[in-house]
């Protein structure tokens, strides 16, 4: 293969996989007044409450530069390194965590705004358990991450290990408050789930049911 035909290859390959980290857009936002600084995190001061007591389950990302950001967009809560993020160490990146605050009709009932504050704290428990599992990786992994968002098979495995992280956490109630939100209002009760990823059946869930999250708060819940 030609130099120029296969460096066009590789550069192609590797937005291929940086992609789930780019798509949301800049890194950084001008700051806005409405912003409070809480340590080294950006917080939106109308949502406050609800994010502080979700992060008061993580003390591991007590050192942990996260911005939290509202922005119009499809996906009603969305979590990614910085792009700048990844080629550094897991202790000195950056963290964003995007809140829609409109989006299509249909989704409109899920944007953070329309929820109670249970269900707040529970998806932002969810969003929180994204950050825990990236901070994980090293780059090497990161970007295996980014190449296996181009797989629905592994995007299932990979929420079902979040809302895992997120009961693990403690935040098994919040979680199914939420969830129970979501299926009332898509009318999806109790479909099959996320017992069945593994399977070969497409009719499944990539986030836990009510039901399975009551079982994994058991499982978890110290004997």
């Amino acid at each position: 293969m030609p130099f120029t035909q296969l460096l066009h290859t590789k550069i192609f390959s590797w937005m291929l996989i940086l992609s789930p980290f780019m798509m949301q857009g800049a890194d950084h936002t001008p700051f806005n007044p409405s912003i409070k600084k809480v340590g080294i995190k950006e917080i939106p001061a109308q949502f406050e409450k609800p994010i502080l007591k979700a992060l008061s389950y993580f003390p591991e990302l007590k050192d942990v530069s996260i911005i939290f950001r509202i922005k119009k967009a499809y996906t009603p809560l969305a979590t990614r390194p910085a792009f700048t993020s990844l080629f550094k160490r897991k202790n000195r990146r950056t963290y964003i965590i995007t809140i829609s605050n409109e989006t299509i009709d249909t989704l409109k009932r899920l944007l953070f705004q329309n929820l109670t504050f249970e269900e707040q704290v529970g998806v932002i428990g969810h969003e929180l358990s994204h950050v825990v599992d990236f901070n994980s990786k090293n780059f090497t992994r990161s970007m295996a991450t980014g190449f296996g968002h181009l797989s629905k098979k592994f995007l299932d495995r990979m929420e079902y290990n979040t809302d895992r992280i997120c009961i693990e956490h403690g935040l098994g109630k919040y979680l199914e408050a939420y969830s129970l939100h979501v299926r009332q209002t898509m009318h999806v009760h109790n479909w099959r789930g996320v017992d069945y990823i593994f399977d070969n059946d497409q009719q499944h869930e990539r986030y836990m049911n009510p039901e399975t999250i009551e079982k994994v708060m058991h499982e978890t819940r110290p004997h």
